[in-house]
């Protein structure tokens, strides 16, 4: 009897380990993404009309815009809760982020802007919201490439500062100001205001300016100091009385704080963490460190 060599093709391949991608904080940056398309359509809607149902549906792409930031914060939470951190959720949440975050706030601005501006070339308010597009897909860009080599060191790090200014942060800045000059009739102001800080909001994005992440460092358990409990119970006070008001305010502020915050320290020395280019980062050593795993995002 003779025994016959089996091809290579007919033999039997070890099985290889299938990693499941982790349904609920995908959906949740799903969720975010459909934030942001939901947003953009509105606003293609709002092209086609004017008057009040036009402006209606600008308020509505802006508030879809702060559901899409709660979706964002959410779904990074839940991954680092439940350890489902990966290369994957990172890599959706920056594409779901470009769309939200990025597109959906410069047509956004450019609704509002066009209208209260005929004179003003279309040219030049699309290279202002172009500027802020481009502004946002860079940071994110940078950001994902400074995760993957944090990952690979197999470090974790609790971040405490930003380089450049969130994209999040920037859009709610653009979102809450729509907002206000729904709420408020001030003239052109409010306009105006959207017009300059447009592209202003893309060039801080990819700048190297410090911003504070505001939850890891003053309400951190570990950090957090009673003054700063009760500042948090007054925002959270002013947010439920008068919301747009002190979300546009407060996104304002954040936004002028990383030039502010560079040029105190330049100047008079303080504080010291905003010279420190490694971004006031704790170590946290992990054992084993897979290379695709990155840390999820809770605000980029």
């Amino acid at each position: 009897m003779r025994l016959r060599t089996i091809p290579a093709e007919g033999r039997a391949r070890p099985r290889r380990k299938i990693k499941t991608i982790q349904v609920l904080p995908t959906l949740i940056t799903a969720g975010n993404l459909v934030c942001g398309v939901l947003a953009i359509a509105y606003l293609l809607d709002a092209a086609a009309l004017d008057g009040p149902r036009a402006e209606g549906l600008l308020v509505k792409a802006a508030w879809l815009v702060f559901l899409g930031m709660f979706l964002d914060t959410l779904d990074g939470r839940i991954a680092r809760m439940t350890g489902t951190t990966s290369a994957f959720g990172a890599q959706l949440d920056s594409l779901a982020d470009v769309v939200t975050f990025g597109v959906a706030p410069a047509l956004l601005a450019k609704s509002l802007v066009a209208p209260a501006f005929p004179e003003m070339t279309s040219r030049l308010i699309f290279g202002f919201c172009l500027l802020y597009v481009l502004g946002a897909a860079l940071r994110l860009a940078r950001y994902n490439v400074e995760s993957e080599r944090m990952a690979r060191s197999g470090v974790m790090h609790v971040t405490r500062v930003f380089r450049g200014l969130p994209s999040p942060a920037a859009a709610g800045v653009i979102a809450s100001l729509v907002l206000l000059n729904h709420e408020y009739v001030v003239g052109e102001l409010i306009e105006w205001t959207i017009l300059i800080v447009t592209p202003l909001l893309g060039m801080l994005m990819i700048s190297r300016l410090p911003y504070s992440h505001i939850a890891n460092r003053y309400f951190d358990a570990s950090r957090a100091a009673p003054v700063f409990v009760v500042l948090l119970v007054l925002l959270v006070y002013l947010v439920v009385a008068h919301f747009i008001e002190t979300v546009a305010g407060l996104f304002l502020l954040y936004a002028l704080s990383g030039p502010l915050l560079s040029a105190s320290n330049r100047w008079l020395g303080w504080p010291a963490w905003v010279s420190r280019e490694e971004e006031d980062e704790e170590d946290l050593v992990v054992e084993e460190t897979e290379s695709d795993e990155v840390p999820e995002r809770a605000a980029e």
